[in-house]
């Protein structure tokens, strides 16, 4: 069977929304609604190519967050995190070297903190009572985590974020925000902000998020990811009119390091958000990277064995 294209996937995910829509501007989830998730209509998202599992990542960040910061994840979200997870991370991806093994460890912790409450789907009481069994048995802090895992996501997406962007934006800027070659943002009133390594001290290091995404936006991404980030900031802006998408990254960062609150909610948007940076580093080599990652999920699965540093399937 055919796989949806990335146009049938982004129409799902839209049709979703839309249904979920109730005339009051509530929201409303049934059956009129879970007849659109992607693996009720024969995704699979290790068949997708790049272009379809872009288009997964935008629409499901869309069907992820709702206004009102309201979330619900579901299977199709567990399924596109940990094949993300697998192409990226597994032991066949050695997309990061050595010298950026936290960076990879970070990512595999948030990741792992995304993945943490996927269950199997269970059609027989008898499962479920396993299911259950498993679950109570485990040690009580362990539990107590689990059930807070997306706040732990909602923290560490950040960092993972600004060391995606550092990757990508290399030839600009160090992993430590030291400025490697000059480049001029607009700031949130329009005007010109000039990063140079020659510069006052203020000028020779970009510590600001918001920066770094308008950065990578404007000067580093290529054509058909740059058309991504915009549907993707078009969502983020429809949570909240009254500013650009970045700044508003960039403020739910902020409130959440200066410890003022915490949005638990927003974790999985802001992964999605550098996954679709890591994707496009594969460029051409995509479908030979899918199909070795692929091929070692079959072996493991031959086997009855998972190794630790496998994340498809998500259970």
């Amino acid at each position: 069977m055919p796989q949806p294209t990335a146009a049938d996937i982004a129409k799902l995910c839209d049709d979703w929304c839309a249904a979920t829509m109730t005339v009051d501007g509530g929201m409303a989830i049934g059956a009129s609604t879970e007849k659109f998730r992607l693996l009720a209509n024969g995704v699979l998202f290790h068949e997708l190519d790049h272009e379809s599992l872009c288009a997964a990542l935008i629409g499901l960040s869309k069907v992820l967050l709702r206004p009102g910061l309201n979330t619900i994840i579901v299977q199709d979200h567990f399924g596109l995190w940990s094949w993300c997870g697998e192409l990226l991370l597994g032991s066949r991806a050695q997309l990061f070297p050595h010298d950026q093994y936290e960076i990879k460890s970070l990512y595999e912790t948030c990741l792992h903190a995304a993945l943490a409450n996927c269950r199997k789907p269970v059609v027989l009481e008898e499962e479920w009572r396993e299911q259950h069994r498993i679950q109570e048995q485990q040690p009580h802090h362990a539990k107590q985590l689990l059930q807070k895992s997306q706040i732990v996501l909602a923290y560490l997406a950040f960092p993972l974020l600004e060391a995606v962007l550092k990757r990508a934006c290399g030839s600009f800027v160090s992993f430590d925000g030291q400025i490697v070659s000059a480049f001029t943002v607009l700031n949130k009133q329009g005007n010109p902000r000039l990063y140079e390594p020659q510069g006052a001290w203020r000028d020779r290091q970009c510590s600001s998020l918001r920066d770094l995404l308008v950065l990578h936006h404007t000067q580093v991404a290529e054509p058909d990811l740059v058309v991504l980030l915009d549907q993707f900031k078009n969502h983020i802006a429809v949570l909240d009119g009254a500013q650009d998408a970045y700044d508003l990254i960039f403020a739910w960062r902020n409130a959440s390091l200066h410890g003022s609150t915490n949005f638990q909610t927003i974790g999985g948007t802001v992964l999605n958000l550098s996954l679709l940076i890591s994707l496009f580093e594969f460029g051409k080599s995509f479908d030979q990277r899918r199909l070795q990652a692929l091929a070692h999920c079959q072996r493991e699965a031959q086997t009855g064995h998972k190794s630790p540093w496998s994340f498809y399937p998500p259970y």
